[in-house]
């Protein structure tokens, strides 16, 4: 099964006490001008793509969903994908919920209910092909919760979770506090990998003002508990001439955690068809074993397929390159942007490999 192991949930909702009931959206109140203007971005792409079906220039967690839906029936290059919670910015001091440094908040049981709801749908599909295609649950539990151990009680036992994903500078999680030693204890008895974002993020406005708590090297911790870690991004810079690379050293990190020949760390490929990154691609395929990565979009962040053109990327032939900016499915154009570079359609089967599947 190919799978897009790194696809993120969008809404509008605004009621942040009642996070079940709908996706919690709310930057205004912590807002950066860096996110203003990617958000305002995404929101023109995906309204090209038609998401808003009722006019009224609001895209609504309903309209995002059925656009999920209608990309993953209609790939040709995708059979299922992880959707991803997130949860919300709980204080490392207290484990109080912050509500103005909450940003988005994709709570688990409202998108493991929506995840059963449009499996339940795929089911109702007439098209044998369109029957076998799945979306799996991407659950996310803050170790700063004050009710943590419960939280992940419900995910790991009441739920089909894939994976538990982080994203530490918007979260504010420390990788390496001590206190979080039984929640790695607990995830890596239940043979769960933790998807957790390192290098920059430009994504949210916690993850620019603590860029810190998003190094690669705190992921040493969870490795010494036993924890599978699926590192995303491969921590590449996402623009270059300002970020630090920091390929080789993660590379080197990577190669330590396999040394014995078992894979604790794995990498994904999220993101890296960014336009910003696609000087990186050959250094990424030239360094990271291709038996350690794993696939992912990172959709919404837009795929664009114009940037990757023959005369910059060698590999990417004039037919190729026709084919991905003709093609419409940015899941797909993602693929074949990433098959045209170089990297091997393993990458996409090897997600079965990782995820609690």
């Amino acid at each position: 099964m190919r799978i897009d192991m790194h696809f993120h949930v969008l809404g509008n909702g605004k009621d942040i006490n009642n996070p079940d009931r709908d996706v919690y959206f709310n930057v205004e109140d912590n807002q950066h001008w860096f996110t203003r203007v990617l958000y305002n971005l995404i929101e023109d792409d995906i309204k090209r793509m038609g998401v808003d079906l009722n006019k009224d220039g609001i895209i609504s967690t309903s309209e995002y969903f059925e656009l999920a839906y209608r990309l993953l029936v209609s790939s040709e290059e995708i059979d299922a994908v992880v959707l991803l919670a997130l949860d919300a910015v709980f204080s490392p001091r207290n484990g109080d919920l912050d509500k103005k440094r909450t940003d988005l908040w994709v709570s688990n049981r409202f998108l493991y209910r929506k995840v059963k709801e449009l499996n339940e749908r795929l089911q109702r599909e007439t098209d044998p092909r369109i029957r076998k295609k799945r979306f799996l649950f991407g659950a996310s539990v803050s170790p700063n919760r004050r009710d943590w151990e419960s939280e992940l009680e419900f995910v790991l036992t009441e739920t089909n979770a894939v994976l538990i994903k982080w994203i530490p500078s918007t979260q504010h999680i420390y990788l390496m506090d001590e206190g979080h030693r039984e929640f790695y204890d607990t995830i890596a008895r239940s043979n769960i990998p933790l998807l957790c974002h390192v290098g920059p993020e430009y994504s949210f406005p916690e993850g620019i003002r603590n860029k810190r708590l998003d190094d690669f090297r705190y992921l040493e911790r969870p490795l010494e508990h036993g924890v599978t870690v699926i590192a995303a991004h491969c921590a590449a810079p996402v623009f270059p001439l300002i970020d630090k690379n920091h390929l080789r050293e993660f590379y080197a990190f990577m190669k330590n955690a396999n040394g014995d020949g078992k894979i604790r760390l794995w990498a994904d490929t999220s993101a890296l068809t960014l336009s910003t990154r696609v000087p990186l691609l050959p250094e990424i395929l030239e360094m990271f074993p291709q038996s350690w990565l794993v696939h992912g979009s990172d959709f919404p962040i837009p795929i664009d397929g114009w940037t990757h053109l023959p005369w910059i990327i060698p590999d990417i032939t004039p037919e190729e390159y026709l084919e991905i900016v003709k093609t419409p499915n940015p899941l797909d154009r993602d693929v074949r942007i990433k098959r045209a570079s170089g990297f091997s359609d393993k990458v996409l089967e090897n997600v079965q490999k990782v995820i609690r599947f």
